[in-house]
C-alpha cells in the first residue's frame, strides 16, 4: 500500500502477524478434525480433503482477523489507513465483591471456590498518526484476586431413632408407671390393714 508513514507500515505489519497465527491454529485445527472425520475414507481423499479443509478454514480466519484490525487502525477523522493506535490506557477499581461457589463431589463431599471479583473501569486512549486526532472508549474489565479453593468432607447427618428404640422407651416408662401403681396399692393396703387391727 503506497503513501504509508513507516509507524503505518509497522502497524500493518502488526495486524498481520497476528492475523496470520490465528489463522494457522485455526487452520491446522480444522484439518486435525476433518482427518479425524474422514477417517474411514481412503487416504488420497481423507488428507486431501483434509488439506483443503485447513486451507480454507485459515484463510478465512486469516482475512477475518486481518480486516477487523484494519478497521478498527483506520481514523475516522482524516480517513487514513493502519494510523489509528492505542496510545494510553488507565483503570480504576469501581467494585470489589467477595464471591462463594461450591461444587458437589462425586464422594459428597464438597469443593469450595472463593475469591474476590473486582470490576475495572478502563479508559484506553486512541491517537491518529496522520492528523492527530486522539478519541477514547471507555470499558469495564472484571478479574479474579485472592482465589482459594478447599474441600470440605462430607459429615453424614445423624441417624433418627428407630421405631424399636421409640417403642421400648414407652415401654419402660409404661413398667416405671405400673410399678408406680403397685407400690401405692400396696401401701394402701397395709395402712387398711393397720386400721382394722386397731
Amino acid at each position: 500500500m503506497a503513501g504509508l508513514s513507516q509507524e503505518q507500515l509497522e502497524k500493518r505489519a502488526s495486524i498481520q502477524k497476528t492475523a496470520t497465527i490465528w489463522g494457522v491454529v485455526v487452520g491446522v485445527l480444522a484439518g486435525l478434525i476433518a482427518l479425524w472425520v474422514l477417517g474411514g475414507q481412503g487416504a488420497a481423499l481423507r488428507h486431501g480433503g483434509a488439506l483443503v479443509i485447513a486451507l480454507a478454514a485459515g484463510f478465512l480466519v486469516h482475512r477475518a482477523s486481518f480486516n477487523s484490525g484494519a478497521k478498527s487502525a483506520k481514523c475516522a477523522k482524516c480517513g487514513a489507513a493502519f494510523s489509528r493506535s492505542r496510545t494510553d490506557r488507565s483503570e480504576a477499581l469501581a467494585s470489589s465483591t467477595a464471591k462463594e461457589e461450591r461444587q458437589e463431589q462425586e464422594d459428597k463431599s464438597t469443593k469450595v471456590t472463593t475469591w474476590t471479583e473486582e470490576v475495572y473501569d478502563v479508559t484506553d486512549t486512541y491517537t491518529c498518526a496522520n492528523c492527530g486526532d486522539t478519541t477514547t472508549e471507555t470499558s469495564q474489565s472484571t478479574r479474579r484476586r485472592d482465589e482459594t479453593t478447599e474441600v470440605e468432607p462430607f459429615v453424614p447427618p445423624e441417624p433418627p431413632k428407630s421405631d424399636k428404640s421409640a417403642a421400648a422407651s414407652a415401654k419402660s416408662g409404661k413398667s416405671a408407671a405400673a410399678s408406680g401403681k403397685s407400690a401405692k396399692s400396696a401401701s394402701g393396703a397395709s395402712k387398711r390393714g393397720k386400721s382394722s387391727r386397731r
